[in-house]
């Protein structure tokens, strides 16, 4: 595996790979089983597989939280190098934070108003800027997203149908423990009790699905939110059921569109969000 920190050195690299189809990844690092889903499913369909690791700090709202981010470079270089990765990307904030930025102004509507974009101001900014970055520096043919972060996902899909259109935005199924937990970097930083509450989430969730059609959505809103009301140490940050075409709240489900519950939950110092299609 090749291992570049510098974007002069992966731009020279992929001025030679030019006849090759790159599929890409872009982490945050400490790698779990989600991101080894994605990475597998790009090497089958790429020539070229190729996982940048960086920790962006200007997609926190909250200083502490990037602060407390879980990194492990290390231990993430062993596993890309078990997978038989092809080429990792690690570059520094001098290298990614710099004028020379693409311009994300591109409109969002409903992704840039509800749920994450609310609770997190200027998150989904941060994302863009070094999202289009990454693409600019990588310029592949295809790349790879996880489904939990389903608002990133679809933002991510506008963000190439304006600015990248040349690239292929896969969204790739959430890889969840054998509990049902969705995985995540930040389930790294959960103590065992705070682990066994997490895994209330997605119990909460299937709930959600079996009950919506007999209870209706407002009656199914009222049983979650009493639900996790009942829990003391979890705080219920949102839940809401959306139409995804659209990005908005919904007062009835219709059989011809779309719909997910979304979540989020503070469990101590760890915010958790999780989806699921109805």
């Amino acid at each position: 595996m090749k291992r570049f920190n510098l974007i002069s050195q992966i731009s020279a690299f992929l001025t030679s790979k030019k006849q090759y189809k790159i599929g890409f990844v872009p982490t945050m690092g400490s790698l779990h089983e989600g991101h080894e889903s994605l990475i597998k499913r790009c090497q089958l369909e790429n020539d070229i597989t190729i996982v940048s690791i960086y920790v962006n700090p200007i997609q926190f709202n909250n200083q502490d939280d990037f602060i407390n981010y879980p990194r492990d470079l290390n231990s993430d270089i062993k596993k890309l190098n078990h997978l038989k990765c092809d080429v990792v990307f690690c570059p520094s904030n001098d290298e990614m934070i710099r004028e020379d930025c693409p311009e994300t102004n591109i409109e969002l509507g409903n992704l840039n108003k509800l749920l994450e974009a609310q609770k997190r101001p200027g998150h989904f900014k941060g994302v863009l800027t070094i999202v289009s970055k990454l693409f600019q520096i990588i310029s592949p043919h295809r790349a790879y997203f996880g489904e939990k972060d389903l608002q990133q996902l679809l933002i991510i899909k506008r963000l190439a149908f304006e600015k990248f259109n040349q690239i292929e935005i896969v969204g790739c199924k959430t890889i969840r423990d054998e509990h049902g937990l969705a995985q995540s970097s930040r389930n790294q930083k959960l103590n065992d009790k705070e682990l066994k509450l997490a895994r209330l989430i997605h119990k909460a969730l299937l709930e959600v699905k079996g009950k919506i059609t007999i209870f209706g959505l407002n009656k199914t809103k009222m049983y979650i939110e009493n639900y996790f009301n009942k829990i003391s140490e979890i705080n219920l940050d949102y839940f809401e059921i959306i139409d995804s075409e659209s990005f908005s709240f919904t007062n009835k489900l219709n059989s011809d569109y779309s719909y997910y519950a979304m979540i989020a939950v503070q469990i101590g110092k760890i915010r958790l969000i999780d989806n699921l299609k109805l």
